[in-house]
């Protein structure tokens, strides 16, 4: 059994379009699919939550889900991501990112030739999986003990 120490900075940059910067922004933090620490940013708000986790050897899952947003230009931005008080920097560009597409947006955009990605990230995106514009999933994939997975990803 390992203790982490786990922070995560989410934002969300934009108010909406009704101007009053009060409209709202969800999300849920888990780890191996237990919810954690549930996300509400309100207007252009930034968060930092702090967890502490204990976890078998063994791999693991981190997810961040954007499972609400009240104006259509909301997104929930994930700022970065601390384990150990070692902010992972690009390899949170490693996360994958699964978008839930509106409909009848995605199937207009499938019929239309341009299909929308099903996954964004896994190290080919650039930071693209950190902001969940659509609401979806962004998921991370690590194993303990930690400081082993840091040494065969850096």
């Amino acid at each position: 059994m390992e203790t982490l120490s786990l922070k995560i900075k989410v934002t969300c940059p934009n108010s909406g379009n009704n101007g009053t910067g009060t409209e709202t922004t969800r999300g849920i933090i888990k780890v191996d699919g237990k919810e954690l620490q549930k996300i509400q940013l309100t207007g252009k708000e930034s968060q930092e939550h702090q967890l502490t986790l204990d976890l078998d050897e063994g791999e693991h899952t981190l997810s961040i889900e954007h499972t609400f947003s009240e104006s259509p230009v909301s997104a929930l931005v994930i700022e970065h991501i601390e384990i150990d008080e070692i902010d992972l920097g690009v390899l949170t560009y490693n996360g994958v990112y699964t978008p839930t597409y509106p409909e009848p947006w995605y199937s207009d955009e499938v019929t239309a030739g341009r299909p929308p990605k099903q996954q964004i990230g896994n190290g080919m995106d650039g930071s693209s999986c950190l902001f969940m514009g659509w609401e979806g999933k962004y998921e991370l994939k690590f194993s303990t003990p930690l400081y082993e997975w840091l040494l065969q990803n850096i």
